[in-house]
């Protein structure tokens, strides 16, 4: 996965005229991504539909990726809020069973993951090591007093030891998890597509399935 640091922006607005200003220049390449799609997006059309001096974006923004970089941090933060509400709902169905469960987390992964994709793809490809909304969603459950991914999985497939076929719990979590992390990457770099294919969803959670249970 690139390593590729995300770009960062000339300065930072401290007014608020400035503030509105580089805010407009947000809106508008999000309104071009939204509307007329990846290829269209230069500064010289962010300037244009933001309504601004395309100096004046050069003066907080060295390049078109630099105000992309702005706009998928806050894109981040959007879906991060929205990936709150989604935490009680699985922790709600850790009680009903396993396959449910696994589910649901196979059908939140992969549509965040799409989400990001479908704005940009070759720079979230190209940044995604920088974009990793998977770390972002693990460091809110833990702002939150909840227990890491790695932490809390070993413990739910403990919560439905019955169900397992007999192995080591902590090895067999490390196995799926890096299982479903590999298939995920796998899918959004040849074959993106997929992830948001009904049937692409089944068969990771029939991989899962058949690799813990008896």
């Amino acid at each position: 996965m690139p390593g590729n640091e995300l770009p960062a922006p000339r300065k930072r607005p401290r007014q608020q005229r400035s503030r509105a200003l580089v805010e407009a220049i947000r809106e508008a390449c999000l309104k071009i991504l939204e509307e007329e799609g990846p290829d269209r997006l230069t500064t010289a059309r962010i300037a244009d539909v933001a309504g601004v001096n395309i100096a004046s974006l050069y003066q907080y923004f060295p390049n078109k990726e630099a105000v992309l970089a702005e706009v998928y941090e806050e894109r981040m933060v959007e879906l991060l809020a929205q990936t709150e509400g989604e935490f009680a709902r699985i922790h709600a169905l850790t009680d009903q069973g396993l396959e449910a469960t696994l589910a649901a987390i196979i059908e939140l992964e992969a549509t965040l993951l799409l989400q990001l994709y479908r704005m940009y793809p070759d720079f979230y490809l190209q940044y995604q090591q920088s974009l990793d909304i998977r770390s972002r969603v693990n460091e809110l459950t833990q702002s939150l007093s909840n227990p890491s991914w790695e932490q809390w999985f070993p413990g739910f497939l403990r919560r439905h030891r019955a169900q397992l076929r007999a192995g080591n719990i902590d090895q067999m979590a490390f196995i799926a998890r890096r299982s479903l992390d590999a298939c995920l990457q796998s899918a959004l770099a040849e074959r993106p597509q997929a992830l948001e294919d009904p049937a692409f969803r089944r068969e990771l959670l029939s991989l899962l399935l058949r690799y813990l249970l008896q």
